[in-house]
């Protein structure tokens, strides 16, 4: 599948591979790279793991053995050969797993001196292709000479100003975004949203930031029915310090998401004057007095809309994917589709092939060089496709460094024994 694409993706090391984003993914990528005998440059706009740091005290969704690889235990006790590997079975809390895994990786020898945080990769581009390919006429576009230019990075660092870097392959680790579709109907942005949004209450009882003067005996207003809006509800709910929850939803759907459908039907029957489900299509606008006492004017329908009064808003909608460069061709959709039509596999597929089908799809973009990482069926499906991308990389499907590390650990434990 891969002999398809109109470049030739291999990459021989020492390269250098830019990976933007140190998170459980960046750092993984960090290290599977400079095990291969890559260079690697690591940029993160905040510091490294504060996501999980901010998930704070809440348990992970999986086991120690979902979040950890054998390539990362291997790095941790080449560090320090006394490391204790955790319980496979135990569940980390966010804290837990950034204490105890992801910020130790970031400190091993392999990765620390790459790793730039506070420092924001504002944008990407090529460092001489100028050329983009024109509309129907992908065919005829020279793919392998943009494929041999190098990338160059613009960050703005809050320390060191902003400076560029180069590299010949960029992974684009950040995963979802802090920004968001809009409060308004379909995502769209209500009236004073714009001005607003630095006002919205951020922190939450479950937050390691929580301030609860900003929380308890408020009248608080949220809106989205993303995963994200229905913990939010239910940590809320179990906190139980508010004067009052508003958690507005759209409408019943006919093919409603069933996480949000369950949770309707469990919280409709738990309707008080601290708790009230509103039905809307989105809100119509949103403004703040000088007293700090939000205004909100939700559509209830084509013709109808409810004014309403809340201390705080949060907002929780669907996350907004924001492209980093305005040149490259990772979120062209003309170019993708292109990379679709030549990718294409025929219907005899051997079915066993078909995951690793689906996974080079999920991790090539039409920019050559230029790799997504994300992680949304769990990190053990993020390790796949980084691996994915690595055997890509080195021109052998069956590349597999985790696979390596684990049989030699099993040799030396059975020398051992």
């Amino acid at each position: 599948m891969i002999d398809a694409l109109p470049w030739d993706p291999e990459m021989e090391s020492p390269a250098t591979i830019a990976i933007i984003g140190a998170g459980p993914l960046g750092i993984e990528a960090a290290l599977y790279a400079r095990f291969l005998g890559y260079h690697v440059s690591i940029f993160e706009a905040r510091r490294v793991a504060h996501r999980m740091l901010d998930w704070h005290d809440r348990p992970l969704e999986y086991p120690v053995s979902s979040v950890t690889t054998s390539l990362g235990i291997a790095a941790l006790k080449a560090q320090d050969p006394e490391y204790l590997q955790p319980d496979p079975k135990r569940v980390f809390t966010g804290k837990e797993y950034a204490q105890e895994y992801l910020l130790p990786l970031a400190k091993t020898d392999l990765i620390f001196d790459d790793i730039h945080f506070l420092s924001p990769v504002v944008d990407v581009s090529r460092f001489r292709s100028r050329e983009l390919p024109e509309s129907q006429q992908y065919d005829q576009f020279d793919w392998q000479n943009r494929c041999n230019d190098e990338f160059r990075i613009l960050v703005e660092g809050r320390h060191r100003g902003a400076w560029v870097s180069r590299a010949d392959c960029i992974i684009d680790c950040r995963g979802l975004g802090p920004s968001r579709v809009g409060l308004g109907p379909a995502g769209g942005l209500a009236t004073g949203e714009l001005q607003a949004t630095k006002d919205f209450l951020e922190y939450l009882p479950a937050d390691r930031k929580f301030d609860p003067k900003a929380y308890d005996n408020k009248r608080i207003l949220l809106v989205g029915c993303t995963h994200d809006a229905i913990r939010v509800v239910r940590e809320c709910l179990r906190y139980a310090k508010h004067k009052q929850l508003i958690w507005v939803v759209p409408p019943v759907a006919h093919q409603e998401n069933e996480q949000l459908a369950q949770t309707r039907r469990e919280l409709s029957e738990q309707t008080s004057p601290e708790f009230v489900m509103i039905e809307s299509l989105g809100v119509e606008s949103i403004s703040k007095s000088e007293q700090g006492q939000w205004q909100i004017c939700l559509i209830k329908d084509d013709e109808s809309t409810v004014q309403m009064q809340a201390d705080a808003l949060i907002s929780r909608t669907r996350y907004l994917h924001e492209p980093l460069g305005r040149t490259l061709l990772a979120d062209d959709s003309g170019a993708n589709a292109y990379l679709e039509t030549v990718l294409q596999v025929p219907n005899q597929i051997d079915p066993s092939g078909a995951k690793s089908v689906r996974w080079h799809r999920q991790v090539l973009t039409a920019e050559p060089g230029y790799f997504k990482l994300h992680a949304q069926g769990g990190l053990s499906e993020g390790f796949e496709r980084l691996r994915t991308i690595f055997a890509i990389l080195g021109g052998r499907s069956d590349l597999d460094l985790y696979k390596i590390m684990r049989d030699q650990n099993q040799k030396a434990n059975g020398d051992g024994s």
